[in-house]
This record gives C-alpha cells, sequence and structure tokens, in this order.
C-alpha cells in the first residue's frame, strides 16, 4: 500500500484533469458525448441517442470506437456480421477493440451510458497509471505525473482514444517486468491485453522476445506465444468480418527514417499550429530523447533491456509518414510506449538531463491539453 501522504501526485493528475475536462465541455454544457467528437455524416448514416452532441466538423477515431461499442453484441453474432461491415474503414478502429469491448462491460451493455464508462476507463486509466508510478519509485513523483500527463493520454482524454488505457497497461507490465526474473501469469495476461489495445503493440514481442532468448529465459520466450495468439485471433476475427487485414494498412503507412521530420522541418507543409505542434514534440522529446537514451546505453549503468526498447520505438516514430507528423494529435501519440518506456529509464537514472525531457514531456502533454480543451466546435444537439 502507498501511504496518503505520497499519493499527492495522483491528486495533482485529478485536479489537472478535471480542470482540462471541465474546460473541454464547459461549450457543450457538460454534455461528455461531446468527446466522442461524432461528426455530421457519420450521425447521418447511423442512429445517433437523443440528446448526443454532433459536430460540425470533422470527427476522430472516439466515434468509430462509440461504434464497435455500440454493435458489440453483433460481434459475437456471426450471422449479424454483414451489420456491421456497412462501413469498411471501422476495421481499421477494431484494432484497439479492448477499449470499446471494457466500456460496452462497463455500461452494462446500455447505449445511455456509453459516454460515461468511456469517460471513466480514461480517467481511471490515467490515474491507476500515476498510482503504478508512484508505487515503483514513491520519492520520484515528476516521472509519475509526467507519464500520467503525457501527450499520449492529453489528446486520448480530449478524443476519448485508446492512449490512456494502452499507457496503464504497458506501464503495469514494464514495471513488473523490469522489477523481476521471470513472467508470471499475471503479466502474460497484461501482455495478452496490450495486444488488444493498439495494433502497434505487437511490435513490442519482438525485442521483447530477442532480450529473453538472450537471457536465456527459454520459459518466458516460450510465453509470449500467448499474447501472440491473442494478437492474431482479434485480426482473424476482423478479418471473419470485414474480409479486410487493416494491420496491413498500418504497416504500409511508412516512410524513409526521418523524412517526414526533414519535410516538416524544412517547410513543405506548412507553418501552422498543427506543423509548429509537431516541431515541438520533435526538439523537446523525440530528439533529446534518442540522444539521452543513447548517451544512458554507452555508459552501461543499467540493463540495456529499456534503452534499447526506447531507441526501437522511437525509430518507429521517425518512419511515420508525413500525415502522422503533421500534428502533434497524431505524432504525439501513435507510438504510445515510448512515454512509459522513456519515463521509466529516466526515474531509474533520475539526472538533471533526465529530469529535463521527463519536464518537456509534462509540459507538451499539458499544452496540447489546453490547447484542445480551448477549441470548441459549432455543434447540434441531437
Amino acid at each position: 500500500m502507498i501511504p496518503i501522504k505520497r499519493l499527492w501526485p495522483v491528486l495533482c493528475v485529478a485536479l489537472t484533469l478535471l480542470f482540462l475536462l471541465t474546460l473541454t465541455l464547459k461549450p457543450y454544457h457538460g454534455n461528455v458525448s461531446a468527446l466522442f467528437h461524432l461528426d455530421t455524416p457519420t450521425a447521418e448514416t447511423i442512429s445517433v441517442p437523443k440528446n448526443f452532441i454532433v459536430l460540425q466538423a470533422p470527427g476522430y477515431d472516439g466515434e468509430q470506437y462509440y461504434q464497435i461499442a455500440r454493435h458489440m453484441p453483433l460481434v459475437f453474432q456471426p450471422s449479424r456480421w454483414g451489420e456491421i461491415d456497412a462501413v469498411p474503414t471501422i476495421a481499421y478502429s477494431y484494432q484497439r477493440f479492448l477499449l470499446p469491448f471494457t466500456a460496452f462491460v462497463l455500461a452494462g451493455g446500455q447505449e445511455v451510458l456509453l459516454p460515461y464508462s468511456f469517460l471513466l476507463i480514461q480517467i481511471f486509466s490515467l490515474l491507476a497509471t500515476c498510482v503504478v508510478m508512484v508505487k515503483f519509485r514513491p520519492k520520484k513523483p515528476l516521472y509519475a505525473i509526467a507519464l500520467a500527463l503525457c501527450p499520449a493520454a492529453t489528446i486520448g482524454l480530449h478524443f476519448s482514444l485508446a492512449e490512456p488505457l494502452a499507457l496503464l497497461l504497458f506501464t503495469i507490465f514494464l514495471t513488473r517486468f523490469t522489477a523481476r526474473t521471470s513472467l508470471h501469469a499475471i503479466d502474460i495476461v497484461v501482455l495478452s491485453l496490450i495486444m488488444l489495445s493498439r495494433e502497434v503493440h505487437v511490435l513490442f514481442l519482438l525485442p521483447l522476445g530477442l532480450y529473453l532468448l538472450w537471457q536465456k529465459r527459454w520459459k518466458d520466450c516460450f510465453l509470449l506465444i500467448i499474447p501472440l495468439l491473442t494478437f492474431i485471433c482479434l485480426h482473424l476475427l476482423i478479418y471473419g468480418i470485414f474480409h479486410e487485414i487493416p494491420f496491413l494498412w498500418s504497416t504500409d503507412k511508412h516512410s524513409l527514417p526521418f523524412q517526414a521530420v526533414l519535410e516538416l522541418l524544412s517547410g513543405k507543409y506548412g507553418w501552422n499550429t498543427h506543423t509548429y505542434s509537431s516541431i515541438a514534440l520533435f526538439f523537446l522529446f523525440v530528439l533529446p530523447g534518442m540522444v539521452w537514451t543513447v548517451w544512458n546505453l554507452c555508459k552501461k549503468t543499467m540493463d540495456p533491456f529499456l534503452p534499447l526498447v526506447t531507441l526501437f520505438f522511437f525509430g518507429i516514430m521517425t518512419l511515420m509518414p508525413d500525415h502522422i507528423w503533421g500534428s502533434i494529435t497524431s505524432i504525439g501519440r501513435v507510438i504510445t510506449p515510448v512515454y512509459p518506456l522513456f519515463l521509466l529509464q529516466a526515474v531509474e537514472c533520475d539526472t538533471l538531463s533526465a529530469k529535463m525531457i521527463a519536464g518537456a514531456v509534462l509540459l507538451l502533454g499539458l499544452t496540447i491539453g489546453l490547447a484542445l480543451a480551448l477549441l470548441p466546435h459549432a455543434y447540434l444537439l441531437s
């Protein structure tokens, strides 16, 4: 148990989330359905519940997670899959199945409760992430707060995305993995849930498996078959419904290392708040984070697992194409594992440079969270 007096970082995170949510929902009179960012074209194709916020602006991924949750009973009725595949592009969002499934269960299958169950998951995930980090290193609260309020967290909260839940699961696994010499049943369960939270996380199994082989932990390496099979089963389900493999859409979205970043810095995509936000992310977190991690790896002051896997996911960020690097709302969240991976190695070293980059992560998260909250959209009430 964590002493009450050491839970003040969690209180700080809770008050910050309350502040951001209050600012975000004030223009919508507190209607939490606004967080799905359901747009008019989508609303015209589905039966929108009464008193639901429909934005007169382009929608975002949250609206698809909401649709998946609404259709959850159909997922388990193969005879009715034809009712789901009417919108083929939603197959991509089914790769983040865990969030809508959890929201559906939490709402007891009641559609009217879905906006609240989604929001509850987001808040719980971010507060629990902070708790896990505080418990892991009680005397180093900066890293716990920075992780719970990183860009992936605040963007995910604003748009009802899968990132907050993914952050929690990744943090639980990493804190347990770095503190133990073997994988337990709970670790495999958490790792399997991670595979259901976002498709990019399956890539984590590669460096994890190689590390376990290097350590000659044969049994632990063999156990990775379970989360891999979990990932495969989800995608077989998606293929059965949509006759598509959306993971291949993801792998097709790449460029040469740093190509999109260099084009961004050259001004190819123009100069506006979107591009400025991505540039800020690159110079305040991605570039210093990569340099710091390489330096940390060279010093050999800690086990190489965290630094190597951190560099692996930073490397994936550099491969992201131009439309991902076009705004922090995309590049700031798509490679979610970089935040717990980097901050966990930073908390172990706790140098001045580590604190500065952690502070930059916190600053970026708060800035984008506040900026999004202060940008309301015109809307209609169904």
